[in-house]
């Protein structure tokens, strides 16, 4: 992870610490950051020359939620077993035969992930075959957050917080909170030096015929893995009720092998995605040189999202100021004493 893109994730944490992230600020840049040294030639290289952009906005869509602005939270997730029972086989593939079966109330409360996927990949191929490459470092970065959502485990069940298997959920908005909150933040935040060196196989990307089919697939499995999550978590609690380093390194030792798995997954689809657009739209010529990114123009209501993030930072700062000056004025009483 680039220096700037660290400095970006890290105040992202401060301001946003309880929102609910497929695999953390710091995971959804990662995934990124490995997606794009994961493609081949002559593709690779334009998403190198603009990886800085397309990796640091890959935690827009988070954003968004949080700001109550753009794709709402139902479109990165979707919890199957409210519309079925495993396989899943009675939810229809398709969004329209969906709506018929089940209304779109019902799906957005379950999620529109795999959907949104689709529709993303549909935008990002027609920004290929046009040739509109500021629209392609955009998108891509968007997509590749969509695409890591699907690996998370916890973004395919009802059960997302571990509420319904008893495993301990805080009334506190930190990243402790729950099974969730736990697994894809404060993991990932616990163990830096390993999990953000993890990169996958190029030899796994590839063209993906049928994007939307490869999505549900890639979703079952994920919630094929969540019996492993949620004994982990169970298990490290027991040994650590407070959530400090002892339960950490448990968690670790028992997860890692299925995050390992999954992160390595999420970098390995999304550059899969990426190559799958590139293909279905002719494999244009890339542009050998950096293109001007046109991030998302502000909406109405942007600045004051904008302030009120400067005012949380600050109030962060000064109450670790005020805690800082409290215990060095402690500390001064004890020794006059």
């Amino acid at each position: 992870m680039g220096k700037r893109t660290f400095w970006i994730v890290l105040v992202l944490a401060l301001a946003f610490p309880a929102v609910l992230l497929g695999w953390s600020y710091r995971g959804h840049v990662n995934i990124t950051d490995a997606a794009i040294r994961l493609l081949p030639e002559p593709l690779g290289r334009f998403y190198q020359l603009n990886h800085g952009s397309i990796a640091a906005h890959s935690v827009d869509p988070d954003l968004w939620v949080e700001n109550k602005t753009g794709t709402p939270a139902y479109a990165h997730y979707i919890d199957m077993d409210l519309l079925d029972d495993p396989p899943f086989d009675g939810i229809p593939k398709e969004y329209a035969d969906a709506v018929r079966k089940f209304g779109e109330e019902k799906l957005k409360k379950a999620g529109t992930l795999p959907w949104e996927i689709a529709r993303r990949q549909g935008e990002l191929t027609a920004s290929f075959r046009e040739g509109r490459w500021s629209d392609v470092a955009m998108q891509s970065s968007w997509l590749s957050h969509f695409v890591a959502d699907s690996t998370m485990p916890l973004h395919t069940t009802k059960n997302y917080l571990g509420q319904l298997s008893g495993n301990l959920v805080l009334p506190d908005r930190g990243p402790n909170r729950s099974v969730h909150h736990r697994l894809e933040w404060g993991l990932l935040e616990t163990f830096p030096e390993h999990y953000d060196r993890l990169i996958g196989r190029r030899e796994e990307v590839k063209k993906i015929d049928d994007v939307l089919a490869m999505t549900w697939k890639t979703l079952k499995e994920s919630y094929g893995l969540i019996p492993e999550v949620l004994s982990a978590d169970k298990k490290a609690s027991d040994e650590d009720s407070s959530f400090g380093p002892a339960y950490y390194e448990k968690l670790d030792q028992l997860a890692r092998p299925t995050v390992d798995r999954q992160l390595k997954r999420a970098q390995e689809l999304v550059a899969s995605v990426w190559l799958s657009a590139w293909e279905a739209a002719g494999k244009p010529e890339p542009p050998t040189k950096q293109v001007v990114v046109d991030w998302e123009k502000p909406r109405a209501g942007d600045k004051q999202e904008s302030l009120k993030k400067s005012v949380i930072l600050i109030l962060i700062a000064a109450s670790m100021a005020l805690i800082l000056v409290g215990a060095l004025l402690r500390t001064r009483r004890r020794r006059r004493n």
